[in-house]
């Protein structure tokens, strides 16, 4: 993603696009909130915390509350605009979920979080951590994840040759196009997509988005402690996947 943006390389104008139109250019984005709510190892009266990096406008953190009635969701994010969308957005669930600012990067977050944390999520937040930062991420998470948690994400991966990145690039492209006609009636969803380079697959920004391969990923949730690692969907280069933290 190429436009403008601050020293995190995001800006608010970048979060209103987001907001505008993610259930366009990202695929099939309803019935991936739906199957990694449905991973949760929580049974559906179950209380629970779960945590969601980088909420965004709150619709993961809203699949969560709406299938699991008693459990709280805190949500962070980078973004003012985003925060104020979700708590607008999730106002109905009252107490139940939190939104908090936070900068992925960072570790402060991590301290002022409950200890019995049951589930980490996560929708197209943790490519923007390196290898190393992601490895980190994954042993601080699992620390502080209840016995039988799960830590279940939604991102991108990188592909491992040149000719899945071109794959990934143009089924991307197809499908946002195809999509801003059948949603919108037109292509200026899709305009907006090419010209402002969201298609990491065919305009790469390197600096900003640093998706991982799936293998790496699962070797990171290994040394943190966590198993049962699986990539439970994908869809050139977009994938859920997780793990999860053994029962005491």
């Amino acid at each position: 993603m190429n436009a403008e943006a601050t020293e995190q390389n995001w800006s608010e104008e970048n979060s209103r696009q987001f907001i505008e139109f993610a259930d366009v250019v990202f695929p099939h984005r309803a019935e991936q909130n739906a199957l990694l709510t449905a991973l949760v190892p929580a049974g559906v009266d179950q209380p629970f915390i779960a945590v969601d990096l980088g909420c965004g406008a709150g619709l993961l953190s809203q699949a969560l509350l709406m299938r699991f009635p008693h459990c709280r969701v805190i949500g962070l994010d980078y973004s003012p605009l985003m925060l104020e969308r979700a708590r607008a957005n999730l106002a109905a669930y009252g107490q139940r979920f939190e939104a908090r600012q936070f900068d992925l990067r960072e570790r402060d977050w991590l301290d002022a979080l409950p200890a019995d944390v049951h589930c980490y999520v996560a929708s197209l937040a943790i490519h923007h951590l390196d290898g190393p930062g992601k490895r980190a991420l994954y042993r601080d998470l699992a620390t502080r994840l209840t016995p039988g948690g799960a830590l279940l994400l939604q991102d991108l991966i990188e592909p491992t040759t040149e000719r899945s990145w071109q794959q990934y690039a143009m089924m991307w492209d197809a499908y946002v196009k195809e999509h801003s006609v059948r949603v919108t009636g037109s292509l200026d969803y899709y305009h907006t997509f090419v010209r402002d380079g969201w298609n990491h697959f065919a305009t790469p920004d390197l600096e900003f988005d640093m998706p991982s391969r799936l293998y790496e990923q699962f070797r990171w949730f290994e040394e943190a402690g966590l198993t049962g690692a699986d990539c439970f969907w994908f869809w050139y280069g977009h994938a859920i996947y997780g793990a999860f933290k053994p029962e005491a």
